[in-house]
Formats: C-alpha cells, structure tokens, sequence
C-alpha cells in the first residue's frame, strides 16, 4: 500500500503548478552529475578552436561580458525572494499584463549581450582540416509565447523560454504562428540574474528550486509536443554561473556548477556542441526512430521512421499530426500516431494503422499482458497486433530506458522507466472531431459497451480519457462506430488467467542434444497475478471526484473502481463536445461570448493543479455553460444538451454527499437511469446514450453534421 503513489506517476498526467511540480520532483533529481557533460560531448571539441573562440570573443564582446558582470554583482546584492518577485512588482507599478511567466527588467537586460555571445560561438569558423560539423543550429531569444495549444494535447499553459535552440534557422521567416511551436524546439535556456538564484540546494533534502522547476514544466510540455522526444537538455545561467540539466521520464540530471568567465573554455564546448555538434538523437530523439524523408509526407507534415514493433518484423512510417500527446513528465507519456507500413523499397504501403508509444515502469507488467488475459473479443476494442518494449537498433539485447539512456544501471531499490511500443490494426480519429452527434453517441455507446465486456472478466480500464476512445475511420471494418484502447493501466483482478506463449532457447551444457530439442521453441505458462501499479491511476482533468479528493487528501487506501471509470466516461463526453463547439468559433472572433466559452474550456480541462481541478469540477459551470451558450445551441441539438444537463444534476447531488455524506436520491428520468446513492452503472450511462441516439434517430434534422476538421 505504501507504493500507491511512488509507483504510479500517472495521475499527474494533465498539467502541475510549480508547487506540484516541485513535489513530484522530489527524490527525482541529481546534482553534480558529470556525465551530463560526457553526453554533451563537450571533449570533442577542438582544443585549438576553444582557444582561438575565446580569444576573439573576449576581444570583440568585451562590452558584452562586461555588462552581464555588472548585472550579475548588482543582482547579487538584492535577496533571492526580492528577484524573484521583481517581474512581477514592476507589471503591477507599470499595470501591464499578468498573465504567465513575467519577465524582470534586469532579465531582460541580460538577453542582448547573451544573444551575441551564443552567436559569436555557434558562428565561429571551424578549423581547416578538422571536418564538417553536421548541424546548424541556433539559440534565439524568445520573445513570443510559444503556441499555448497543440493539436493533439490537452490545453498548454502560455510559457514563454529565454532562449529556444531552434535546428532550422529559417524558422524566422516563417509566419509568426510556425515560429512559436513547442516541437520545433530542441532545447532551452533559463536565464536567472544572480548567482544565488542556482539550482543548487543548500538543504540536500529541500525542494526542487524555483529555476529548476520552471525548467521542469518546459520539459513537461517539450516532451509532450516534440515528436518521439525521450529527454529535453536545458541550459541554466544564474549570474555569472551555468550548468546543464536533462530532464528524462525518470528524473532530472543536473551537472556540475561552472563559472561563465572562469570556465569559459567549459561554456563554448556545451554551446558549440549543442549548436554544431550534437545530432537529433543525442539531444533527445528517440534512438529507435528516424525522421523520414519529405516525399514520405506529401502534405508537408514531419514524419518519421520507426522500427519493427514487437516481434513483427515491419517497419512504420507516421502519418499527419499525431492523434493525442500526454502533458506528463513523469507519468507514461502517451503518444498516439497513425502509421503505415515501409517496405523494403522504402515505399509505404499497407492500410493505415495505430501506434502507441508510452513509458511503463520496471515494477509493472506491460500492457501486452493484459491483452493476453482477455478472453474472446469485443468491436469496442481496439485490435491488436502486437507490442512490446523498445530495443536500441544497435543493441537488440537491450531496451530503451531512462537509464539505459543516462548510460547507468539503477538502484537495486528503484525502478526503471521503460519504453513500451503498441502496434493495433484499429484506425482511429479523436472523440472531438466527430462528424455528427448520431456517430458520437454510437462511439461512445461502443467503447463503454467495451469496457463492461472487461469489467465482466475482472479487468478495470482505470484510465478513461479523450485520448482512450477513438472514433472508428471505417466502422464496417472494426465492426462498431468507436472504441476503447490504451490498457496499460488496467487492474487485473489476482484470479484472472493469462497465458503467455515464450521463445524458448535449446538447452545447453548437457552432452549431446536430441535432435527434436536442438531448435528454438515455444512454450505457453499461466499466470494468475500480475504487476499493475497502484491503487489510484488515471488523467487528472477526467478523473472523478472521489478520486481527486482522495489524491488531495493523501488518502492511500483508496482504489479505483468501475463508478470512477464511468464518471469519466461523462468528462469525456464533455470534453468533446466543448472542444467540437470550439472548433466552430471564427477565427480572430472577439466577442464576449466566444472568449467566455474559451475561458470556461480552459477552466474545466486546463487545470494544473489538483485544487484547480476540484474546483472546476464543483462548479459544473462547464456543463451549464454548454447548455447557455449560443454558439453551443448553434451547434448540438436540444437532446444532446438534455442529457448532458441529467449528468449536470447527477453532480450536483453527488457534491452534496461529499459534502454532508448524505445522499440525495434523484427523481427518475428516462435520459440517466440512476441507482440508490446516484450510482453510475453500465446500464444507465448506456440507456442514457441509447435514449438519446433514438432521439436522434426518429429526428435526423436536429442533428448537427460537421464535415471538417477542427
């Protein structure tokens, strides 16, 4: 029991504030990790070229580096706590905006002469004789937002770095919109004006520090928003000081502190390395994976090549955007791609297919196990082909890890994140971009349909999400308008069979082998328990209520039940109806009422706390406003917006027993059949949906068709 919460990171899979993020760091970090350095390979540097950039550099910036001195020693005579809330003090004397991350004037200040320094360095020839370096990149100061949503994410909060390490210098004569993305990045820099403003604890069991959890949160939504990334680098200069940290699904690498100007022959290799040196995979692509060439993505979307999966031996190729990305650094981080196979002309060909990328943890059976416990089949599940963990090409014999990636082995008492790769036959498009309610309700009806298939044999999802129920693009073929996917997290119940088939080697060291055992074979075992993680798991912005107060109030006895899947059930329906209704606003559309509807989206699914997230759910006003809002009227029929108010009154009565412990029953109604106590059930939620569907069935002029993307 006391493993509930160590052992599964997930439910901080929606967003943090600081406050939670630090929390979560803790027992994540390491400090004066030298091997941050080897993997930057600052070493192959040029001896030669270091000399020389530094000479010309103190030469000709000399202005340069002498006002981030000046700045630096005028910083370090104000207290940590004054800096720090410098930015925000001088917004409040000036009135000018609050909203993220505010930048001091002092900071900024900073920015010129750093911008110049990093140019001198990333453009200074290299020696005759030496070789081509195979990259070009460049840190630019960020002076925009960077895109606050991407497609296929939950809401991201509006961050603005220092400084992007962007690997297409060209990006700058691109529309304003393309400049700003977060997975045309390749890294950051955090800039902080005094030297005791470092990441460096001075209480070696204290919280993560202010710098160090900003740069977290980039992380966060970095991994997030750059394709098949498995670690961001960030550059930190505090003053005069600087280190480098990479933040992987496991923790947070901080290496050794240097002196800008001291070690300024230390400061050129780490920024010409990661300027000229590195390659894609040594700043955080996944090893198994390759970007594809252009002619494999006609429609100019970037695509990659991804090694066989499992023990299929085809190789896939990504198709458009991908469908859904987790915002959790040290949860599973799901990743969801349509595919297609490559063949050995380098050709695609083949249907289309699903691909699922997530982190599973070392003390956890992957989620392959689960689909060998299933008995029979279901249309509401997606199908699968196969899966398995990631190996490194160049090494089959070894998984891709968060260790394995550091170069280090873990601690006997600590566990692995591991790389897990899921290929299904099932193609898919988001809840949200469903093409009328009529096929809505029937996906929806098909997954839930699904998961009480499992729950019949002792399997709960446990982690009912927007991202965990597609919509079938051909339904003849998956036989349903929906389903149901991404079992990794699902409980098994100790008494639940799997079988499980193992290659098997021929045997060894025996004297003479008989000829029927000399070859590789298979054999199938039972298994009747499994590894599964914790008791509470889940996406925080659509789990239920019971769940986030018991994750609020630490409450580690608690576990996940079929109600709480089925509650989220509801958030999801939600979720894709405000986000369809969203889609529907003109662009540039300034009125009151679109910006409330936007804000009352962000309210209710943009939460980074876990008190943000109970609030919204204790207003509701996400479900009154879908029904208030004349662009929602506009755009779903009055049935849609009946049920989805029964829901609201469920929630209502629901609050009043978490408050009073006292229930209230509901009065009967044929849109959501409720038992005692206000109890969701299979049957009720499903009744509900299939009242609703015969409604818009026998009146196919209310419903609302939406033939376009959003």
């Amino acid at each position: 029991m006391d493993d509930n919460y160590a052992s599964d990171r997930s439910y901080f899979d929606s967003g943090f504030s600081h406050p939670a993020l630090s929390r979560e760091l803790d027992g994540r970090v390491q400090y004066e990790v030298q091997s941050v350095m080897t993997r930057l390979r600052v070493s192959s540097i040029d001896d030669q070229f270091v000399d020389e950039c530094k000479k010309t550099l103190q030469t000709k910036l000399a202005d340069d580096i002498k006002t981030l001195k000046s700045l630096a020693a005028a910083a370090d005579r104000r207290s940590v706590e004054d800096l720090e809330n410098e930015a925000d003090d001088e917004a409040e004397e000036n009135n000018g905006p609050r909203f993220g991350p505010m930048k001091s004037h002092r900071e900024q200040l900073m920015y010129g002469p750093l911008e110049r320094i990093f140019e001198h360095i990333a453009r200074s020839p290299w020696l005759v004789g030496q070789g081509a370096e195979p990259f070009d990149r460049v840190f630019r100061r960020q002076r925009a937002t960077l895109t606050p949503n991407q497609y296929h994410t939950l809401v991201f909060p509006r961050f603005v770095p220092d400084f992007s390490l962007l690997r297409d210098c060209s990006l700058f004569q691109l529309p304003r919109a393309r400049q700003r993305r977060w997975c045309d990045r390749d890294g950051f820099v955090q800039v902080k004006p005094s030297n005791k403003q470092h990441v460096y604890p001075t209480d070696p069991g204290g919280p993560a520090s202010r710098l160090l959890t900003r740069v977290a949160d980039y992380a966060r939504l970095h991994l997030s928003a750059r394709p098949f990334a498995v670690f961001s680098i960030s550059l930190l200069i505090f003053g005069c000081g600087f280190c480098v940290c990479i933040i992987d699904r496991q923790g947070v690498l901080v290496s050794p502190r240097y002196h800008m100007w001291d070690d300024l022959d230390v400061f050129i290799r780490v920024v010409r390395s990661l300027t000229r040196v590195l390659d894609e995979h040594e700043v955080g692509l996944d090893p198994s994976v390759s970007p594809a060439p252009h002619s494999m993505s006609p429609d100019g979307t970037e695509a990659y090549i991804v090694d066989p999966v499992g023990s299929d031996p085809r190789r896939w190729c990504t198709v458009r955007e991908p469908i859904w990305s987790s915002l959790s650094l040290f949860g599973r981080g799901t990743t969801v791609w349509r595919v297609r196979e490559v063949n050995a002309s380098g050709q695609l060909c083949g249907p289309e297919m699903i691909m699922k990328t997530s982190w599973r943890s070392s003390d956890w059976d992957a989620e392959s196990f689960v689909y060998h416990a299933i008995k029979g089949s279901h249309p509401g599940l997606a199908k699968y082909v196969d899966g398995g963990d990631v190996r490194f090409p160049d090494n089959k014999h070894i998984c891709i890890s968060a260790y394995a990636l550091r170069n280090a082995t873990p601690p006997s008492d600590s566990e692995d994140a591991i790389l897990h790769r899921i290929i299904y036959a099932t193609i898919g498009r988001p809840v949200w971009e469903y093409r009328s309610e009529r096929e809505l309700l029937e996906g929806f009806i098909a997954a839930l349909e699904a998961h009480q298939f499992l729950a019949k044999q002792n399997i709960l999802h446990r982690d009912i999400s927007a991202g965990n129920i597609l919509l079938a693009e051909d339904s003849s073929k998956q036989g349903s308008a929906g389903f149901l996917t991404d079992l990794d997290l699902a409980w098994l119940e100790p008494d639940v069979e799997v079988k499980i088939t193992e290659t098997v080697s021929p045997p060894t060291g025996y004297g003479t082998i008989p000829s029927h055992l000399r070859g590789i074979s298979t054999r199938t075992i039972i298994k009747y328990s499994s590894r599964r993680g914790g008791q509470i798991s889940g996406t925080l912005q659509f789990m239920s209520v019971r769940l986030l107060n018991a994750i609020s109030s630490d409450n580690r006895s608690t576990s996940s039940t079929i109600e709480d899947d089925l509650e989220s059930f509801l958030w999801v329906l939600v979720y894709a109806v405000y986000r369809r209704v969203r889609s529907r606003i003109p662009r540039n559309c300034g009125s009151e009422e679109s910006k409330h509807l936007v804000d009352a989206f962000r309210t209710a699914f943009g939460g980074r706390t876990i008190g943000e997230i109970i609030r919204a759910r204790k207003s509701t006003s996400a479900i009154e406003h879908l029904a208030g809002s004349s662009f929602v009227i506009q755009n779903t029929s009055e049935f849609l917006r009946s049920l989805l108010a029964q829901y609201n009154a469920v929630m209502y009565f629901r609050r009043q027993f978490y408050s009073t412990g006292v229930y209230y029953q509901l009065q009967p109604s044929p849109a959501v059949l409720v038992s005692e106590g206000d109890a969701f059930t299979h049957e009720g939620m499903l009744n509900a949906l299939r009242n609703v569907l015969a409604q818009l069935r026998d009146h196919p002029e209310l419903d609302h068709s939406f033939d376009e993307s959003p």
